[in-house]
């Protein structure tokens, strides 16, 4: 069984965002309420910093919720029988270019922040959910190589209860990712933990001279 880099499938679907944001006005936004600079409004697009990337997507989320929130409500109080939330913003879509586009762009933002919790959770189920609500969108921002490969992927983890069930057991216990510390909400990918570790050997004048020493090429491979 061969699990997918969650940090590099966060990162992919981040920079997969910043091709749907782009020319949207969005970095202008962020850079007028103070979020942030304009040039690193810009280097978000790319998320070229992850864990800032997803900061600034988290505001942008709530943002969006509630002014589609207000937008319902001042709907509500000019109608004698409103329509439910869910009605309201399906027929909203159709009508409202503006209103779809942005849609998308929160449902995309809760689908990313869907496959963090499943990482710090340690949930498998809801990681298979995750990858469901993510792959469409590599597909429709043109991101080639996760829009082919994370079906397989998809596919093998949808399948593994009967191919694989030891596999499985244990990728429900929330042996798929990695546990640092006991604390909750804080299990992070396996790719994630691979990163942090080269990061401990690679300070210090990084990896040059690494393979000249053997101590410290046999510590690097532990």
């Amino acid at each position: 069984v061969v699990m997918f880099g969650g940090l590099h499938i966060e990162m992919a679907a981040l920079k997969s965002m910043g091709t749907l944001l782009k020319d949207s006005g969005w970095t202008s936004c962020l850079d007028e309420a103070a979020v942030a600079s304009s040039g690193s409004a810009e280097s978000f697009l790319t998320a070229s910093h992850i864990t800032k990337s997803r900061q600034v997507h988290q505001i942008t989320a709530c943002s969006l919720y509630r002014l589609k929130k207000t937008a319902y409500q001042e709907y509500c109080s000019a109608t004698s029988q409103p329509m439910s939330f869910e009605d309201w913003c399906k027929e909203a879509r159709p009508n409202s270019p503006q209103f779809h586009f942005w849609d998308l762009v929160l449902n995309m933002e809760l689908a990313t922040f869907t496959l963090v919790r499943s990482f710090r959770e340690a949930n498998f189920s809801l990681y298979r959910v995750a990858l469901c609500e993510l792959i469409p969108y590599f597909f429709a921002n043109n991101n080639v190589n996760y829009a082919r490969r994370l079906p397989i992927h998809l596919q093998d983890m949808m399948t593994i209860d009967e191919k694989h069930p030891q596999v499985a057991q244990q990728f429900h216990r929330g042996n798929f990712v990695v546990h640092k510390s006991e604390r909750e909400f804080s299990a992070i990918a396996i790719d994630q933990a691979h990163e942090q570790n080269n990061a401990v050997i690679k300070v210090d004048g990084g990896a040059i001279g690494l393979t000249e020493n053997p101590a410290a090429l046999r510590r690097w491979m532990v």
